[in-house]
């Protein structure tokens, strides 16, 4: 099981697909209980010249069921709709939801701003096609984990500044928020090193790392957001600054819980196949995407 840093070794040196598949072998190798949904279905969406390729999970044949619009972590440069399907499925079946996984492109073939751009595509065809998955518009969530965590933050940002979709509810799992990484993308020989290699797939520039997109916590204002569940794990590096992320949503006005699951690191692994040490941080999830959903229904 992973239970400390999956991003623990350099990948300088090393070829993105070698990092990829080495990275997507990790996240299979977790074993966890696969959660049974009503209809499991692919389809691939075109927008702009983006194609991608989306999955949905049903929880039954009723109607007007919320919706989860569901960002899988991986580094950028790795996970997929394969990798994160538990995930997906606990969610789906957890909090009684739609849940719509969006098969963003990996970096670096898919770079900043062409992934978040897939992601908002998604939202926007998510929203437009809300009968047809027999889904509630108005009770919409954004879940996004660890790389998927600062994109599902990114797209609440997305969304706002472009008077887009109204997203009810975020939830953030171990979300990745500053990208800069001591103010450098080139290796120096520290702990630091192989996010510095994450972040330099990911975008184009090494100046994109404080684009607010790219790094929420340089957004200069977070008012009008959506309510944020941000929840942490006491041992990940990435802890500290989604703390201060939570702080100033807090300070700008945005309802927000704080849950921290002790004892464990990155959970990225592990929560990708809903393995039983993750299923705390996820029965978290669960229950404020329930509670959330029941609160905006009244």
């Amino acid at each position: 099981m992973l239970t400390g840093n999956l991003f623990a070794q350099s990948y300088w040196g090393m070829a993105p697909d070698k990092v990829r598949s080495m990275l997507n072998e990790k996240f299979l190798a977790v074993q966890g209980e696969k959660s049974d949904v009503f209809q499991v279905k692919d389809r691939t969406i075109d927008h702009e010249g983006r194609t991608t390729p989306l999955r949905i999970y049903t929880p039954g044949d009723k109607k007007n069921y919320p919706i989860i619009l569901y960002i899988h972590g991986g580094a950028w440069v790795a996970g997929n709709l394969d990798t994160h399907d538990n995930l997906a499925r606990y969610l789906c079946k957890g909090a009684e939801a739609i849940v719509v996984s969006v098969g963003y492109l990996n970096a670096p073939e898919g770079k900043f701003p062409g992934s978040l751009e897939q992601c908002y595509d998604a939202l926007l065809w998510t929203v437009k096609n809300t009968d047809e998955l027999h889904g509630d518009k108005k009770r919409l969530a954004v879940v996004g984990d660890s790389a998927g965590g600062n994109m599902a933050a990114a797209l609440c940002l997305l969304a706002r500044d472009r008077n887009g979709p109204k997203i009810d509810f975020q939830v953030l799992i171990n979300p990745v928020i500053d990208n800069t990484w001591g103010g450098t993308l080139e290796p120096k020989g520290d702990e630091m090193d192989s996010e510095r290699w994450i972040a330099s797939q990911y975008v184009k520039n090494p100046e994109d790392v404080k684009n607010p997109y790219v790094s929420p916590n340089f957004a200069k204002d977070l008012t009008h957001l959506p309510p944020a569940l941000i929840i942490l794990a006491e041992n990940d590096m990435f802890r500290k600054s989604a703390k201060e992320y939570a702080d100033r949503l807090i300070a700008a006005g945005v309802p927000v819980n704080i849950y921290t699951q002790w004892g464990v690191g990155h959970l990225a692994g592990n929560g990708a196949r809903a393995s039983k040490l993750a299923r705390e941080s996820l029965d978290v999830a669960v229950a404020g995407l329930k509670g959330e959903f029941y609160r905006i229904g009244q």
